[in-house]
C-alpha cells in the first residue's frame, strides 16, 4: 500500500497491485528516465529544469479550485518536457518486459484512454509487459 498513488483502503489485493504498477511505471517515467533524457540534452540545468516542471505540475498541476488559474500552465509544461522521456520509459519497459509485443500491443490499444498523454504509454507499456 505504500507504493501507490492512491488510498488503498478502497482497494483489494488486485487493486493495489495495479495501483503499485501504475506508480511504479510514472515514477520511472518521471523522476528518472526523463529527468535522464533531459540531463542527456542540457546538462545537469537541463535535469533540474525537468524536475523543477515535473514537481510543480505535482504541487499545482492538478484540477482544483484553489490552483486552476494557473495549474493549467504548469500541467501543460509538464506535458510537453515529459513527453519524450515517456515514450522512451514505454520503449524500455517493452524491451525489458516478459511480453514485449503485449506492452506494444497495450500501449497501442490503451494509451489514449488514459487521461495523462505521457503516463497512458508508459502505463500501459508497463502492464501490457507484465501480462
Amino acid at each position: 500500500p505504500h507504493l501507490c498513488g492512491r488510498d488503498p483502503q478502497a482497494l483489494d489485493a488486485d487493486g493495489i497491485a495495479r495501483a503499485v504498477v501504475e506508480s511504479v511505471a510514472e515514477n520511472t517515467s518521471d523522476a528518472v528516465v526523463g529527468a535522464l533524457v533531459w540531463g542527456a540534452v542540457a546538462g545537469v540545468p537541463g535535469l533540474l529544469g525537468f524536475r523543477a516542471v515535473n514537481t510543480l505540475d505535482a504541487m499545482v498541476g492538478h484540477k482544483s479550485p484553489r490552483h486552476l488559474r494557473y495549474g493549467w500552465a504548469s500541467a501543460r509544461l509538464d506535458d510537453l518536457a515529459g513527453w519524450p522521456g515517456a515514450r522512451l520509459t514505454a520503449v524500455l519497459a517493452a524491451l525489458a518486459g516478459p511480453d514485449p509485443r503485449g506492452a506494444v500491443r497495450a500501449w497501442r490499444a490503451d494509451a489514449a484512454k488514459h487521461p495523462s498523454p505521457n503516463a497512458g504509454p508508459v502505463e500501459a507499456s508497463f502492464a501490457g509487459a507484465l501480462g
